[in-house]
């Protein structure tokens, strides 16, 4: 969990301090600017716990049951519960995760984590012929040429 210093901060300073962060990020122009600024500016704590909130957002928009997200990601069944309530409330991340999904490029990054982490490792329990052949088979569909 970040530390937040509980000294008060102005609304209207917090507000610009807002304003000037955002400014920032949107004046980045590419992926390596945004990584190198990124890399500055967060923690690889921070950066961890971002990233798991949006694969866990990710999962919930596929459905994937609680205790599956929970077991992959490694985070608490209340985290997952409580992304799971503030994504059934949200319009925004909602729609936006949803438009994004739609790029195929990101959508295909997705998939591909998706299927590495839910069939592409042997859980104790599972079918593991049926995970493998999941596995290969979107493998397969990988390499083949994006015009088909």
């Amino acid at each position: 969990m970040a530390q937040i210093s509980k000294r008060y901060i102005d609304q209207t300073m917090m507000s610009r301090i807002n304003e000037l962060l955002f400014d920032l990020l949107l004046t980045l122009s590419d992926k390596k600017e945004v990584n190198e600024v990124l890399n500055e500016l967060l923690t690889s704590t921070e950066k961890i716990m971002i990233a798991k909130r949006v694969a866990c957002f990710y999962l919930l928009i596929k459905k994937v049951p609680i205790r599956e997200i929970e077991d992959t990601l490694k985070i608490s069944t209340c985290t997952v519960t409580y992304f799971k309530h503030y994504l059934d409330r949200s319009t925004v991340i909602k729609d936006y995760l949803s438009n994004k999904l739609k790029n195929e490029k990101l959508k295909h990054l997705f998939e591909d984590i998706f299927v590495d982490v839910f069939y592409g490792t042997l859980k104790k329990g599972s079918n593991w012929s049926q995970d493998k052949k999941i596995y290969y088979q979107h493998q397969r569909k990988r390499q083949q040429p994006m015009d088909r």
